[in-house]
């Protein structure tokens, strides 16, 4: 019995490094066929796609905390704020990087993964912005 595949062998390498220079519409593409061909590790390429759209708003977060902060004067100087400042944006990014990994490893949706990290310090950016001087 003579089967003809039309699989080639560039279908069998795995295109990590790839999904970074993809554009949006080409990596929704290149997720829907992983789908369709039962790939297991396809949280990899949620994360990216969503990232593409967290990012952004992780800026604005990112800035509107360093707005809060730099408007107290204080007479000691700013280095207790530009600290505290410093010490939210690696906790952001460490906050970041758990939350994927807990994505990848799939104990967390891909979706919720990234953006739970934004929601959190979105209301700690509204804290600080409540308490900051007028």
């Amino acid at each position: 019995m003579d089967t003809t595949l039309s699989i080639k062998p560039g279908d069998f390498k795995r295109r990590l490094n790839s999904i970074d220079a993809m554009d949006t519409p080409a990596l929704n593409r290149f997720i829907e066929e992983e789908q369709a061909q039962g790939s297991e590790n396809i949280n990899v390429y949620l994360i990216e796609k969503y990232r593409r759209l967290a990012v952004p708003f992780s800026t604005f977060i990112l800035m509107l905390i360093g707005v809060s902060l730099s408007s107290r004067k204080v007479r000691g100087g700013i280095g207790a704020q530009l600290g505290l400042g410093i010490t939210l944006s690696f906790s952001y990014i460490l906050f970041m990087q758990v939350a994927n990994t807990f994505a990848i490893n799939g104990a967390i949706p891909p979706l919720l993964a990234i953006w739970i990290p934004n929601i959190i310090f979105a209301g700690i950016a509204a804290l600080l912005l409540r308490y900051a001087p007028k």
